[in-house]
């Protein structure tokens, strides 16, 4: 688990982006679990969910996420989520 966003993540990989019905090379992340009580969940974001970016940075490991986090600080991370083909932007602010 994830301990800034609290959630659990995974590489997505093409099987997964099928069964998602995602675009053919869609990259990112894949949400496994998220913690009820974490920033994540206050956010928005679900299991089956797909973490493309934070704060416009692309994110293809949790090293990416937690790189991205640092360099936004205090403030909330824009993230990007692809949900079932369907981009949004949630804010997520970091536990700290």
């Amino acid at each position: 688990m994830e301990p800034l966003l609290g959630l659990s993540v995974a590489p997505l990989t093409p099987a997964d982006a099928a069964q998602l019905g995602l675009r053919s090379g869609t990259q990112g992340l894949l949400v496994r679990a998220v913690d009820p009580a974490g920033p994540a969940a206050a956010a928005g974001i679900r299991d089956g969910d797909v973490i493309e970016q934070v704060d416009q940075q692309p994110v293809r490991s949790v090293s990416d996420i937690r790189a991205a986090l640092q360099r936004s600080g205090a403030k909330p991370a824009l993230v990007l989520v692809n949900r079932r083909g369907t981009e949004i932007f949630v804010a997520v602010r970091p536990k700290t």
